[in-house]
């Protein structure tokens, strides 16, 4: 497990040292976001079942590493959450993503769609009840979705998801243990 995690990490580093020279046109943004948490699984959130069994505050920095061209880029993501109410811990995550931000409506209303996934780390993870009791949850994987509108030069404001499970038995068999639905202010570096 921890090789995995090893391997992962040192190619997002050699991935965004890589990408150092494009800082002109792929710059840093830093977000901080909240909202209400559940430890509800996807599939009940989806259908209208979320469960509020607490909150989450979050911050992510991120970094533009590649135009890939037609509004889509290739990013990395580090964040920092903090879950509280029912279960309180926080974790730490690094992943990679895409960003896209040219719609037919960019010139009037500057939007961005941005999508992150990677290993997520909890030092100090409680035992999740809900539904059932979960297996260790210290190493999941985290989902990330952002969708921003501009709202200023440098500010944007948008709604963020986040996830963090067990994805499918790839990190373990944890099942869902934390979902936050919320608002988000990012500031593009």
């Amino acid at each position: 497990m921890m090789r995995r995690w090893g391997l992962s990490a040192c190619g997002a580093v050699a991935l965004l040292w890589a990408g150092v020279a494009q800082a002109e046109t792929s710059p840093w943004s830093m977000t901080l976001y909240a909202g209400p948490s559940s430890t509800a699984f996807v599939t009940q959130i989806l259908g209208g079942r979320f469960d509020v069994n607490g909150g989450m505050v979050g911050l992510a920095v991120d970094r533009g590493l590649f135009r890939l061209g037609s509004g889509i880029s290739l990013g990395a993501e580090l964040q920092l959450t903090q879950f509280f109410g029912k279960y309180t811990y926080n974790t730490g995550g690094f992943g990679l993503g895409f960003r896209f931000d040219e719609f037919p409506w960019s010139d009037r209303l500057p939007t961005t769609i941005g999508i992150y996934s990677g290993p997520s780390y909890a030092p100090n993870a409680p035992l999740i009840l809900d539904p059932v009791p979960h297996a260790d949850p210290k190493f999941l994987n985290f989902v990330s979705i952002e969708v921003a509108f501009q709202v200023s030069r440098n500010w944007d404001a948008g709604l963020r998801v986040y996830h963090r499970s067990g994805a499918w038995g790839t990190y373990s068999n944890t099942a869902d243990v934390g979902s936050m639905v919320g608002i988000a202010l990012r500031r593009r570096f």
